[in-house]
């Protein structure tokens, strides 16, 4: 599940690099007159004497559009909270994701931390820790830069106010930043929600409001709003993304609730460094032909010398054939016969059983592969039907996929057991296209059996797979 861990650190690192936006400072008397620029020059010196803050961060995306004569919106909202420090850099954060199309929210953790003259992100995906190395922090990590790109453009800064509120002497100051870069680094955070190709976001221009203390210049509330000049992009960008119709309606970023100097220490503790996937050292990435193998761990994690031997692997069969499923961390097993139409696969081991359609050809590939779970605390039924939901946010967020969809879970009959499921669908390079059903069944001692059904169709678009009769060919070669 290489693409969901690398989603989430994206999405994340751009939520880190927003936060860092912002900051508050000491309180000074108030001599001049109160204008935009020495609004925001009080501000810019604010910061620099905050060692530390917290505050809150909300990120909206939002666009109605149309493909192959479906209309749809899609709609995603990460809400966190943030705090970090100067000295040393290091920044954690927690919060939720919420993409409509899915259903589903997503809780998020992350941790960035300055590791010599590297910064090491470690985020949680799907119950797993994961880390990744950067050269620096992905984004700027000095509000400065944004407020001295508000003050450039004299012609589009306004001031307004003041207003009271909690006895301080508010005021709003506005700005347009004209193309500056601003927007190309926040899309760049946030891993290109639709373009591949950063340059494109380099001439976008960014509305940027900032509610600032006139006595003690504290940054109460910034707002970055993209939503417009996006909006202009795309229309020039629909054809070759897809759509038949598109129209962004919200994208922007604000940070409110910030407080300073209440966080004296940023660690990462002891067990998440211990545990977590590093990124860095895992294989290269599957390409989107090979996503039915998703749900295998990868030969990085399971070839510590510690971990099973291959002996443990070996694949056990019955007296009648059928091939035993097991796990690696204890002895539970359970009994799948050769699918009907379906012919067995050398790949697979005793954790893993893969069987191809016996139809498979240069054009259609489908597959199915077997695991199986126990439900406990770490990881239950909400787990499976997350499994795609970071492959889905990936997928949106570069210029490879084309038509891409998300299903939420249904629950079905089928060979006499309740079946549920979500679907993912989407066109790779404009010319492979690929249908994926997870699901998964609940056995009566409370373990899982999940079957990840994928079909590949290359250059023509999937056509094999029957919803009504798919479900009940898999799960009634589950004998155990």
């Amino acid at each position: 599940m290489k693409k969901s861990k690398v989603t989430i650190v994206l999405l994340l690192v751009f939520s880190m690099a927003l936060g860092m936006y912002t900051g508050c400072g000491k309180k000074k008397t108030q001599a001049e007159a109160v204008t935009a620029e020495s609004l925001i020059e009080k501000a810019e010196e604010a910061i620099k004497g905050a060692a530390s803050m917290t505050g809150k961060m909300a990120v909206e995306m939002s666009m109605d559009y149309s493909a192959g004569g479906v209309d749809a919106v899609l709609e995603m909202i990460m809400n966190q909270d943030m705090e970090l420090t100067k000295d040393p850099e290091a920044v954690h954060m927690t919060g939720t994701l919420d993409i409509n199309l899915s259903g589903i929210t997503m809780d998020t953790e992350a941790y960035a931390v300055k590791d010599g003259d590297k910064y090491v992100v470690y985020t949680k995906a799907g119950g797993q820790w994961v880390k990744q190395t950067a050269e620096a922090m992905p984004a700027p990590a000095d509000v400065s830069k944004t407020l001295e790109l508000m003050k450039k453009d004299t012609e589009t800064l306004k001031l307004s106010g003041p207003e009271k509120s909690d006895e301080k002497q508010v005021y709003q100051v506005d700005a347009a930043v004209h193309g500056e870069g601003l927007a190309a680094e926040i899309m760049n955070s946030v891993g290109n929600l639709l373009e591949e190709n950063t340059d494109a976001y380099a001439d976008l221009d960014a509305k940027i409001t900032a509610r600032i203390d006139s006595e003690s210049g504290a940054l109460l509330e910034m707002t970055i709003d993209l939503t417009d000049s996006y909006n202009a992009l795309m229309q020039t960008q629909k054809e070759a993304q897809g759509f038949d119709e598109v129209a962004v309606t919200a994208f922007k970023v604000t940070m409110t609730d910030y407080a300073l100097n209440t966080v004296s220490e940023i660690t990462v503790p002891d067990d998440i460094k211990s545990g977590a996937v590093d990124m860095d050292a895992s294989q290269p990435e599957t390409s989107a032909d090979e996503t039915q193998d998703a749900s295998r761990p990868s030969e990085t994690e399971t070839s510590d010398p510690e971990e099973p031997s291959s002996k443990d692997y070996e694949i056990e069969q019955d007296s009648e054939g059928n091939y035993l499923l097991g796990t690696d961390w204890d002895d539970n097993t359970v009994t799948i016969s050769v699918p009907a139409g379906f012919s067995y696969d050398e790949g697979s081991d005793k954790t893993y059983l893969k069987y191809n359609d016996e139809k498979n050809d240069n054009i259609h590939q489908l597959s199915l592969v077997y695991g199986l779970y126990t439900i406990d605390e770490n990881y239950g039924e909400e787990d499976l039907a997350q499994f795609q939901e970071s492959s889905y946010a990936y997928m949106l967020s570069v210029g490879d996929y084309s038509d891409v969809t998300i299903e939420p879970m249904q629950t079905v009959s089928a060979a006499g057991r309740t079946v549920s499921y979500t679907k993912l669908s989407y066109v790779y390079m404009g010319t492979s296209y690929c249908e994926e059903y997870n699901s998964w069944t609940v056995l009566e001692d409370g373990r899982m059996v999940q079957c990840l059904v994928t079909e590949n169709g290359y250059g023509e678009p999937c056509n094999r797979i029957n919803p009504g009769s798919i479900f009940e060919t898999v799960y009634s070669a589950l004998k155990g």
